[in-house]
């Protein structure tokens, strides 16, 4: 999972030591560096510090809340009477976690914080509201897929489905034939669209920021896949749908006759 670490490289080296592989780091050393490293990464979670820059303020932390509200955000900062004026502040963005520097920021309680707060994270909650259409899967393709959804510009055709999976391309169109599911590419474009959804209902995402952050190569080609699944332009799938209604499409018309008692290919 990529972490935007807008934060000091004292506490940024810290993070990076309580973290192990199961994260990496995305650095901003201002708040424009942060809202560009949101609109242009795969970011799934913040890690702010109120005082970055010298200066601290709530504003800024204020108008991420607002902007990308399914963003996570941990607060790791060092403890002053200003820092504890804008923590208050801060106090009804719904931020849940607060760390202060040589107080509770042992690796361990770091590397928690960031466990939890990850379980917050858009693909997360996507992985969990999907994890009974994948329970009968082989774990390596379910594992492949997980995948894709955490970071859906990695895994855009079939063969890298496969090779996620470690399974030839045939048989992976062959395990997708006797589950009754749709081909693979169309499994793929469903997720990637649904992931898409999810961060539509962020106002600080533009439609463009969503196609280059999924990995199309045009705002057209997304447009296209959304209009497929949905029947509707990204811009009415914004205003028209809530998560639980899209997955509920997704549901009947992809996945509604599916046998339960599915056999891994051989």
């Amino acid at each position: 999972m990529l972490v935007l670490a807008a934060v000091s490289e004292e506490l940024a080296a810290r993070l990076r030591r309580a973290a192990g592989k199961r994260f990496a780091f995305q650095p901003a050393v201002n708040w424009e560096e942060a809202l560009n490293a949101i609109l242009r990464h795969p970011v799934e979670m913040a890690v702010v510090d109120p005082g970055m820059g010298g200066q601290p303020r709530a504003r800024e932390i204020e108008r991420l809340r607002v902007l990308f509200p399914s963003l996570p955000v941990l607060l790791y900062t060092h403890l002053t009477p200003a820092i504890a004026a804008i923590l208050l502040q801060l106090g009804g963005t719904g931020i849940r976690q607060i760390l202060l520097a040589g107080h509770d920021d042992h690796p361990q309680r770091l590397g928690e914080a960031l466990i939890s707060e990850g379980t917050q994270a858009v693909s997360e909650r996507l992985i969990a509201a999907i994890s009974d259409l994948l329970a009968d899967w082989p774990g390596e393709l379910r594992w492949a897929i997980e995948t894709m959804v955490r970071n859906p510009a990695s895994v855009q055709s079939v063969q890298q489905l496969a090779e996620r999976a470690r399974m030839d391309r045939r048989t992976c169109l062959r395990w997708f034939a006797r589950a009754a599911l749709p081909p693979p590419s169309v499994i793929l474009m469903v997720f990637r669209v649904v992931y898409a959804h999810r961060l539509l209902q962020d106002p600080g995402y533009t439609v463009e920021d969503i196609a280059a952050r999924l990995g199309y190569a045009q705002t057209r080609s997304f447009a296209q896949n959304v209009k497929e699944v949905f029947g509707m332009t990204p811009g009415e799938l914004r205003v028209r749908l809530s998560p639980d209604e899209a997955l509920g499409i997704i549901r009947e018309r992809y996945f509604g006759h599916v046998d339960r008692n599915l056999v891994e290919a051989s």
